[in-house]
């Protein structure tokens, strides 16, 4: 059974009082009443849904999900969110979410793909959404928006809004709301944030706050790897793939999971797996990705990577992908002619 926190629900419930409406008609096909979501326990997936529809047709307004969405923030999120909120920058904070959020939503889950232009934050869902699945985009991406401007103290106008639906109609709804372009009919719900918000320093920054953040959601790891096939090898591969080359090393990895790199690499062994082969995959997807999308040189390209030797680069590439770097090259851009 999929759970999530109750605090948007209680959002809707807010609402039905403040238009002066009956709160029964909400609860129709839910085993949920006020009392239960005021109480702060997590609810059913399904109720969440059904209660989603109820307000929906009980109110007839179309934005729900803007509403929610306004009114989305950190807080929303319990300890995760607390984690996130006091972050050093932002890219650490989204981290966080990515790696935890399922603590929030068990149906939720959220991924960041570091791209040359900028960082994909996608969030999928496990269950169909039906009708209220456009409330639940979103609301994501309002929460991401407020989670940046929050934290860097700007308006985020230059990310790219990527929804999974048909553009609704209510344009001027959404320029009220949304602070970025806004791009319907895709295949999930996409935030494209440009890489130059990630690393500026968070002022709700507190070193203490932090490190009792990451300590408990350390201890929250190992109770999910308990239950989760390959949490640690997820885990890292997320991590790894959140940031742009260089890749950081084993020791920054470890630095931040509050562990030894002994105790890392046994747990990775343990799943069948190993820090070296996690970040060797990641950064040959880079250099796919920089001999597909760039001009750069191979040798700059094995720079970027890390590599000190372009020989080393060369066969390190021949050996995943059977081909030399320059085959590849070629061999793309024919692809695309």
């Amino acid at each position: 059974m999929y759970t999530i926190s109750p605090v948007h629900a209680c959002f809707v419930l807010r609402d039905i009082r403040q238009r002066g409406l009956p709160e029964a008609p909400l609860f129709v096909g839910t085993a949920l009443n006020s009392a239960q979501l005021e109480s702060g326990s997590d609810i059913n997936v399904d109720d969440f849904l059904q209660l989603l529809e109820n307000a929906r047709t009980y109110t007839g307004d179309e934005t729900l999900g803007l509403m929610i969405g306004r009114h989305a923030n950190v807080a929303a999120f319990g300890p995760v969110g607390g984690a996130a909120a006091t972050a050093p920058t932002l890219r650490e904070g989204l981290q966080v979410l990515e790696n935890f959020s399922r603590l929030h939503a068990t149906n939720a889950r959220i991924s960041l793909s570091s791209q040359l232009a900028c960082l994909s934050i996608r969030i999928r869902y496990l269950v169909p959404l039906g009708e209220v699945g456009r409330f639940h985009a979103e609301t994501a991406t309002l929460f991401i928006q407020h989670y940046v401007e929050m934290l860097t103290g700007q308006p985020l106008n230059d990310a790219l809004y990527c929804l999974p639906f048909d553009n609704p109609g209510y344009d001027e709804a959404y320029a009220r709301c949304m602070h970025s372009p806004v791009s319907f009919g895709h295949e999930a719900t996409r935030v494209d944030l440009p890489h130059h918000w990630l690393d500026l320093q968070s002022p709700y920054f507190n070193a203490e706050m932090w490190n009792q953040a990451q300590f408990y959601l350390a201890q929250r790891m190992k109770e999910m790897s308990t239950d989760t096939e390959n949490t640690y090898t997820q885990h890292i591969r997320a991590q790894l793939r959140s940031f742009e080359p260089p890749l950081p090393d084993l020791d920054t990895i470890v630095g931040k999971m509050h562990l030894s790199s002994r105790t890392l690499n046994r747990r990775l062994q343990q799943e069948g797996s190993s820090f070296r082969d996690i970040r060797a995959d990641v950064l040959q997807r880079w250099a796919r990705q920089y001999l597909a999308e760039t001009e750069h040189t191979v040798e700059a390209i094995a720079a970027l990577l890390g590599y000190q030797d372009t020989a080393n680069f060369r066969r390190a590439f021949r050996q995943r992908e059977g081909c030399s770097p320059s085959q590849f090259r070629q061999s793309t851009a024919a692809g695309k002619v």
